[in-house]
């Protein structure tokens, strides 16, 4: 298993493999077929995360091709801009191997190159892998977002969890 940052040559792999993500699993954002990206603004979204020093995006390869994903976006008013917002993805094909604590991990090292002290993210309250993914890496249940999203008809609450990256 490969982990290394997104490279421009990867943007139609990227825009298949979120498309499996959408198809696989109810816990990412957009449902299946809603995803719309072309491939010229996927080319674009690579190359902005590549000239940035506030967001990055780390991939999963294997032999398969790409099966994972982390995405870490910067805030930018002076105020905020210690903390980062995290998004993750793992093709259910390579879940349960580890993968998701090194994608974390490579985010959580570049983080700290890059001055950021707080992680924080999103989880759908019932998606107990993700949840003892992010407990083990440290992070903490800050708050209940109550009818964050809704799923199949079905209001689902997010917790909102969030990482402090200072030594103590």
């Amino acid at each position: 298993m490969l982990i290394r940052k997104v490279k421009l040559e990867d943007a139609q792999a990227l825009i298949d493999l979120m498309k499996a993500l959408d198809e696989e699993t109810k816990f990412m954002m957009l449902e299946p077929g809603e995803r719309q990206t072309t491939l010229e603004q996927q080319e674009q979204q690579i190359v902005a995360f590549l000239n940035s020093e506030s967001k990055v995006m780390y991939v999963a390869e294997d032999i398969r091709g790409l099966v994972g994903f982390v995405v870490g976006v910067g805030q930018t008013a002076r105020r905020n801009q210690h903390s980062m917002y995290c998004v993750i993805g793992v093709k259910q094909c390579a879940a349960g191997q580890g993968l998701g604590t090194l994608l974390m991990t490579k985010l959580e090292e570049w983080a700290k190159v890059h001055s950021f002290t707080r992680l924080e993210l999103t989880v759908m309250a019932h998606n107990e892998r993700a949840k003892r993914l992010y407990l083990s890496r440290g992070f903490e249940i800050e708050g209940t977002k109550r009818n964050s999203l809704r799923v199949d008809d079905t209001y689902v609450d997010e917790f909102y969890m969030s990482k402090l990256l200072l030594d103590k």
